[in-house]
């Protein structure tokens, strides 16, 4: 898998947002996990939002967290999901339109998995093309 770097000035199209599928006042993440804003994330079984994962062992995907979150869980988190599209990809990035992108490790996205869950639309921009409720393997 190559890993995705999410851009140092990582932002969103208001647009899009306003159209999107949101999941509001989300609890935050438990004890020893963390995420940064932009990250993509799932809703456990517990209610707690965790980071997105596609690996051997399993596929969670609800959308993006629209706001970091620290390791205490303190903080309501709002999930910017299917249709939201977002300047995520570095600079120094060349990803043709249309290549897809799924969760990957440590809070970035890979060319490769199981589940796409965005795709580029251009060298800086990806549309999130999955719906929230991702969950396949061992869930």
């Amino acid at each position: 898998m190559a890993a995705v770097v999410k851009s140092t000035k990582a932002g969103y199209d208001a647009l899009s947002y306003a159209q999107c599928i949101k999941i509001s006042e989300c609890v935050g993440n438990g004890p020893g996990t963390k995420f940064a804003k932009y990250d993509p994330v799932y809703i456990d079984s517990d209610g707690k939002i965790q980071a997105a994962i596609d690996d051997s062992s399993a596929v969670k995907f609800d959308g993006f967290a629209m706001s970091a979150n620290d390791s205490d869980g303190g903080l309501p988190v709002t999930i910017g999901g299917l249709g939201l599209i977002m300047e995520w990809l570095e600079d120094s990035d060349s990803y043709t339109p249309g290549t897809l992108l799924y969760a990957g490790a440590a809070n970035q996205l890979e060319t490769t998995g199981r589940q796409a869950v965005a795709m580029a639309i251009n060298d800086k921009e990806i549309i999130v093309i999955a719906p929230p409720g991702i969950r396949l393997g061992n869930v």
